[in-house]
């Protein structure tokens, strides 16, 4: 007696078919558009060392993220941290002790710091703090979102 295809083979064979075209379909398209390169900026500064008086200036600025055509994408969110090194006076022993500190502050839907946060900064900056600006996050022209290096500036 030969072998017949039945109906739930013919099925099952038409529904794999079909899984696997989606597959290739969904990878091709994903290999098709990389991912842009992006550059996250403050006053055009993609970080390094600064002085305390070009600091207390680009301070002041929006966080800005772009492509490599120059082309900007909208800041979702990001983090501004600081390290600094504070000075206390032990309890104990009396004598003077240094100990690093970090204070962060995170913003969503807005690329500026709070008034607040850059003046503390501002009143405070000295040589060897840095600023960093990390976790941040854009939002790209088909609505994802898509996390961009961080940038640090080291005060000098």
């Amino acid at each position: 007696m030969p072998w017949r295809e039945t109906p739930k083979f013919v099925t099952m064979r038409k529904f794999i078919l079909a899984l696997l075209l989606f597959a290739f379909a969904t990878s091709a398209n994903a290999q098709s558009k990389p991912a842009p390169k992006l550059q996250t900026y403050l006053a055009g500064l993609k970080g390094g060392d600064i002085t305390v008086a070009d600091f207390n200036h680009i301070i002041d600025s929006p966080v800005v993220v772009k492509d490599e055509k120059g082309i900007a994408y909208p800041v979702a969110r990001f983090t501004a941290g600081y390290k600094f090194t504070s000075s206390y006076e032990d309890e104990d022993s009396g004598e003077k002790k240094t100990t690093s500190d970090f204070r962060s502050q995170e913003y969503t839907d807005d690329n500026k710091m709070s008034e607040l946060w850059r003046q503390s900064v501002k009143d405070n900056v000295k040589a060897g703090d840095e600023m960093l600006l990390f976790n941040v996050l854009v939002r790209l022209k088909n609505g994802k979102k898509m996390m961009v290096p961080q940038i640090s500036f080291k005060i000098k």
